[in-house]
Parts: structure tokens; C-alpha cells; sequence
């Protein structure tokens, strides 16, 4: 028996990559799952691996009140929502000094202001029949910089402290809001994109060398992470953030790069 038989879930960015890894992990582990996203041929494909327990929603989440809609919606058709995972996100590209206000307003709108679109209309319920588990998705990149991203690092940073302000106002009233943040981690899209491209594997090997792990982490990594947080097993943990990196944020350098470990294929 899963940790989440009899337990109804959101997972928003539930199309491809972490998003589809954690709505299967759920899914594998008895939950029923509402899958949201933009991209509607990517749903379809999650919801064939299991048509019993996958419920589909085609949204775009850069719109405030469409978001809140898609929670209600589940609401109508699950009944109960137990737990709210918030994976969906943007992520552009560019100098700083370049970056314009379409970009950063949408970066934000997807990556910060839906997750606050869903919290308002999950939790409230949540609360009604007892509590429930929200768990969003972040990155390493809103405790690091990394050039050229500047949007979507502030997004990320400003998605963190979001979920803090949600845990401590709602704590008391039975609703714990963590945050994963991925580090380097290679979904099916990153891999196919790589088959064929020279550049991008020396560019995915490069990157190795800041993680003490020297490789990337797999979407079923991030998701076994998100389900921790969403589990009974993690019910005296909110307003926390587990980086899910490899150790890249806390391994530190070489003083000498002759001493550091080989990159595999490097």
C-alpha cells in the first residue's frame, strides 16, 4: 500500500520533465492526480500511462484567475485535495541589462504569482477538511547565481519566500508549505536535446565539475524528494527548502582543480 492511497493531488507543469516524473511518482504510489498544464499533448500522454487515476487540465498559468479556476476545478471533480505540488515554471534567458518587462512579468507571473493564485484557493479548502501538504518546486539557482537568468533566479528566490510566508501564517491551522529545489538534473527533453548535439554534452559535462557527486540528478530524484515533503513522513517539517543539487551549493572548490575527481566522459 503507497504512502498516498486514498489521497487526491495537484501537480501543476505536470506535462513533461520533474512535473510528469512527480505526477507518476504520486500516481505509483495510490494517489489520484490532477495534472495541469499548458501543454495539452503532453497531458494526454500522462493521463495514457494511467487513465484510472490521472485527471488532465489544459491551463495557462501565467493568468491569475485561470489558475485559481484550475484549483477549483479539481476541487469539483476530485472532491478533496490533500496535497497542492506547484512545479510549473519559465525559464529565460539573457544579460541583466537586457531583460524586459514582458519577460520578467512573465517569468514571474508563472513562476511566483501562480503559485500564490493556486495557495489561495487550495489552502482555504485544505483547511476545511483538516489541513494538507502544499510542496513547491524552486531551484538552487534562488540560493546561487547563475549568468545570464537573472528573472528567473528572483522568481525562484521570490517563490522560496513565499512558501515560507504561507507555512508560518498557516501553520496552526493544519497546512504545512515546503519547497524542493532542483539542482542540474537531466529530464527525457534535456536528453533528447543532447543526443544529437556535440556542444551541449561538453556544456552538460563542464557543468559537472561544481557537483561533488560529479553527475546530474534524474526528475525521479526531484519527485522522490517532493513526495518526502508531501508524506506523513515529513509532518513536523514546513517552511523548509530541500536542495536536491548533488552537494553543488555546499561542495565548495578545489584550491587546486589538479586534485578534483574526474568528470565521467570528461
Amino acid at each position: 500500500m503507497g504512502r498516498f492511497e486514498n489521497r487526491n493531488v495537484v501537480v501543476t507543469g505536470g506535462a513533461q520533465g520533474i512535473g510528469r516524473a512527480i505526477v507518476e511518482a504520486f500516481v505509483a504510489e495510490g494517489a489520484r492526480v490532477f495534472a495541469a498544464d499548458i501543454r495539452a499533448d503532453g497531458l494526454e500522454q500522462v493521463r495514457a500511462g494511467a487513465p484510472d487515476r490521472v485527471e488532465t487540465f489544459v491551463v495557462d498559468l501565467a493568468d491569475f484567475e485561470a489558475a485559481k479556476a484550475m484549483v477549483r476545478e479539481a476541487i469539483s471533480r476530485m472532491g478533496r485535495i490533500h496535497v497542492l505540488v506547484n512545479c510549473a515554471g519559465m525559464m529565460p534567458d539573457g544579460p541583466v541589462m537586457e531583460v524586459t518587462q514582458e519577460t520578467f512579468d512573465n517569468t514571474f507571473a508563472v513562476n511566483a504569482r501562480a503559485p500564490l493564485a493556486t495557495m489561495q484557493v487550495a489552502a482555504p479548502h485544505m483547511i476545511e477538511h483538516g489541513g494538507g501538504a502544499i510542496v513547491n518546486v524552486t531551484s538552487a539557482n534562488a540560493f546561487k547565481n547563475e549568468s545570464p537568468e537573472s528573472a528567473y533566479n528572483a522568481s525562484k528566490a521570490a517563490l522560496g519566500a513565499l512558501t515560507r510566508s504561507v507555512a508560518h501564517e498557516l501553520g496552526h491551522l493544519g497546512i504545512r508549505a515546503n519547497c524542493v529545489a532542483p539542482g542540474q538534473t537531466l529530464t527525457p527533453e534535456n536528453l533528447a536535446a543532447m543526443a544529437d548535439d556535440p556542444a551541449e554534452q561538453r556544456l552538460q559535462r563542464e557543468y559537472l565539475r561544481r557537483v561533488p557527486l560529479r553527475r546530474a540528478g534524474t526528475v525521479a530524484e526531484q519527485a522522490a524528494a517532493v513526495l518526502f515533503l508531501a508524506s506523513e513522513e515529513a509532518s513536523f517539517v514546513t517552511a523548509e527548502t530541500i536542495i536536491v543539487d548533488g552537494g553543488e551549493i555546499g561542495g565548495g572548490d578545489w584550491y587546486d582543480p589538479a586534485d578534483a575527481p574526474p568528470v565521467p566522459g570528461a
